[in-house]
């Protein structure tokens, strides 16, 4: 008990690891010259969100493991070609996607490291990296003409469209999948209409297709977010619903990377979102289904306890007070702060 009385000074007086997100931008492929202007606005949603924000335009972060397991999210924000990260740095950022790594990718994230079974030039130099963003965008045409403005559609009830309309008319640079590639196991939560091509025609490829995905890794715990929104630089400074896009996506991926602490040891639980307001998610190894679990306050009192049930458990803390907490589960603990 002492222990887990200390786990909770230790988080009220703010010594858990902080969160990192390191922001890359080099390209060898178009540049959409918004590598500024993303980070900016990253930085402010950082600051929202509580975390630290780092910049790359090179990919020297890559190069050292140390370095990228400082971070707990990646993004993506337009990069482009297959030149932008040597053989060191490809097997650097998978081991750390393998260890738990996040990745936001933004618009030519997807136009980054083609797939080996998309059309066009530049394909198979890396086909973990399209795999794990879930799509390369097609060749000739890439795209619809300009920017014109569709409505797009929500899908499901994810948090990185909790607060875009249903109906969202956008500008914005459509991509097409259907000559490119398109993994399976992407969950769309943005669909956009069907559009014009650029031969002023409906082509096969302007049917209605997802725009935002995201993806689970369920052998390394992993999420990923994409949107193929953000062409243009305006996005990231007077678009306050991409915006909103991007701040929940980032949101998202950050849930459960803080307060993950094994008092004895063990591999630690997983849980998300964290902090959390209504309901959690525990994630547990295969060894723990029937094992009780139980909630603690920072008195040393049970206030919740429930049986895992499986991989994934569901568990409801609406009726928590706000505060910090201790899940434990058998000699594994992990801090959870309820919010309101």
């Amino acid at each position: 008990m002492r222990d887990l009385l200390t786990l909770l000074a230790l988080a009220l007086c703010g010594i858990l690891n902080a969160q990192r997100v390191l922001h890359f931008t080099r390209t060898s492929g178009w540049d959409h010259q918004t590598r500024e202007v993303s980070y900016t606005m990253f930085q402010n949603i950082a600051a929202e969100l509580a975390v630290t924000v780092d910049d790359d335009a090179t990919g020297d972060a890559f190069s050292d493991a140390a370095t990228l397991a400082q971070y707990a999210v990646i993004v993506f924000s337009n990069t482009s070609g297959n030149q932008i990260l040597d053989a060191q740095q490809r097997s650097n950022f998978e081991a750390w996607v393998a260890n738990g790594g996040h990745v936001l990718g933004i618009h030519a994230a997807s136009d980054t490291y083609r797939h080996s079974t998309a059309n066009g030039n530049n394909t198979g130099t890396w086909d973990f990296y399209p795999e794990l963003i879930g799509a390369s965008v097609q060749e000739n045409p890439n795209h619809v003409s300009g920017t014109p403005t569709y409505t797009m559609q929500r899908f499901g009830a994810h948090p990185s469209i909790h607060n875009v309309p249903d109906q969202w008319e956008k500008a914005e640079e459509y991509y097409y999948w259907e000559g490119g590639y398109f993994a399976e196991f992407n969950t769309e939560v943005l669909v956009v209409e069907e559009t014009v091509g650029p031969n002023g025609q409906v082509n096969s490829y302007d049917a209605p297709r997802p725009m935002s995905w995201y993806r689970f890794l369920p052998q390394s715990n992993s999420k990923v977010f994409y949107t193929a929104l953000g062409h243009a630089p305006d996005n990231f400074t007077n678009d306050m619903l991409f915006r909103a896009h991007i701040r929940d996506a980032l949101d998202w991926l950050l849930e459960g990377t803080t307060g993950l602490v094994a008092i004895d040891g063990e591999a630690a639980l997983q849980v998300f979102p964290n902090p959390v307001a209504d309901v959690m998610t525990i994630v547990a190894d295969a060894s723990r289904p029937g094992t009780l679990m139980q909630m603690i306050d920072a008195t040393g009192r049970v206030v919740e306890q429930a049986v895992i049930t499986g991989e994934r458990t569901i568990l409801p803390v609406d009726h928590l007070a706000t505060g910090h907490y201790v899940l434990q589960v058998d000699g594994t603990s992990v801090m959870v702060q309820v919010v309101r």
